[in-house]
């Protein structure tokens, strides 16, 4: 079932970021950790913030099995480009695991949508597909086409620290 996040649900949620975390090339590498009271800092002010309207609002709904949290999505309204007078939405985390139905993943993001779409002020909806977890981000790609989503850019990684 996909639903709002509660507060109740940190824990869980953190326990499903450290999960899909240990899947990233950063874990792999050891360059850097999960700042765990910063993770669930985060989860706080941004469930707070949930269905809110403005910049800086907050759409974070999670796959509930009713055993444990199997996905996640934390969405945010920014100004378009940091200094335009509309916003656009763009997700923080979107992420499902191996127990989650195959179509959570997109029903989470269609959650996400429909927030940004109710919203006037909300111009557009950027949703990155990076190798950060899975090694084919063509397959997200392929996933977001199917509501909509157009290839818009390319992101490009420099690696400083080994």
């Amino acid at each position: 079932m996909i639903r709002p996040a509660t507060f109740s649900d940190i824990p869980a949620i953190v326990r499903l970021l450290q999960q899909s975390y240990m899947k990233t090339h950063y874990a792999r590498t050891g360059i850097a950790e999960i700042d765990e009271p910063e993770a669930k800092r985060l989860l706080l002010a941004s469930i707070q913030r949930h269905g809110q309207k403005h910049g800086g609002a907050c759409w974070v709904c999670v796959v509930d099995s009713g055993a444990s949290i199997d996905g996640l999505i934390l969405g945010t309204l920014t100004r378009v480009y940091s200094i335009g007078n509309r916003l656009m939405a763009t997700d923080l985390f979107w992420l499902v695991n191996e127990h989650a139905d195959p179509r959570d993943a997109i029903g989470l993001m269609k959650g996400m949508v429909g927030w940004a779409e109710a919203n006037p002020a909300v111009v557009e909806v950027h949703c990155g597909t990076t190798a950060i977890i899975a090694d084919d981000p063509a397959v997200t790609s392929r996933l977001l086409a199917q509501i909509g989503f157009k290839q818009y850019g390319l992101i490009s990684r420099l690696e400083l620290r080994k």
